[in-house]
């Protein structure tokens, strides 16, 4: 009789398993099928099929198959990643921005001072030109 309990694996209730089920979606990246699947390998064993996910469980062939598969990134990795890259992104182009603004205003000040300088010049110019038709006139 004893061999029998010991064969036979207890199945919990149907709202159990489900809670279970619920909980390991939560916890890891696996479809409902993978869950039920894991449940059954592991006699239904939350803590051990998470732990298998993770990476922390036995060494059978399930188990490396299960920590290949988890191996890529999490959806709240990948999140975090996308927004680190809209990050760093609007980050280069803020000061790619600033640079552009101070070069702009340094060609601004630079062509206001030849402005400037060419209108001193055209100033000294009719000044001279001024000052030569005055002395040219009074002879």
């Amino acid at each position: 009789m004893s061999a029998d309990k010991v064969s036979v694996a207890s199945v919990p209730s149907p709202a159990v398993l489900d809670t279970m089920v619920k909980v390991i979606m939560a916890q890891t990246e696996m479809t409902h099928e993978e869950v039920v699947g894991a449940l059954e390998r592991t006699n239904y064993d939350l803590k051990r099929v998470i732990r298998e996910y993770m990476g922390g469980g036995g060494n059978d062939a399930a188990t490396k198959a299960t920590s290949a598969s988890s191996s890529s990134s999490s959806m709240n990795q990948l999140r975090f990643s996308e927004i680190r890259q809209f990050m760093d992104t609007s980050d280069q182009m803020y000061y790619r921005r600033q640079e552009m603004t101070k070069i702009y205003n340094q060609v601004l000040e630079r062509k206001k001072a030849e402005a400037e300088a060419a209108a001193a010049a055209a100033a000294a110019a009719g000044a001279a030109v001024a000052t030569e038709a005055a002395t040219t006139s009074k002879l």
